[in-house]
């Protein structure tokens, strides 16, 4: 999960924080398939849970896989290329 600079949907709300799974891949593979989802921060506190406001599935090209080496983050910062986000480091 990475929080990102809050994006509004109308009438579905204000996504702050993406989060990426890869789907199940072979060792042997050039790509990876992976979903996202888009959803606020839920409030804690009220016991509110995150609510969903997108997601998605991104495809990582043999380019793009060749350079995910072994850091992982590379992946959340692709997907948020891709889908048009800014991280927020805290």
């Amino acid at each position: 999960m990475a929080k990102i600079q809050p994006v509004v949907f109308p009438i579905k709300g204000t996504a702050t924080e993406l989060e990426v799974r890869v789907n199940g891949f072979s060792m042997t593979d050039k790509t990876a398939d992976f979903h996202y989802r888009l959803t606020d921060s839920g409030d804690l506190q009220m016991l509110k849970p995150k609510k969903l406001i997108a997601e998605g599935n991104l495809s990582m090209n043999e380019q793009e896989f060749e350079n995910w080496g072994a850091d992982n983050n590379y992946c959340i910062e692709w997907a948020a290329t891709k889908l048009g986000l800014t991280i927020i480091n805290d």
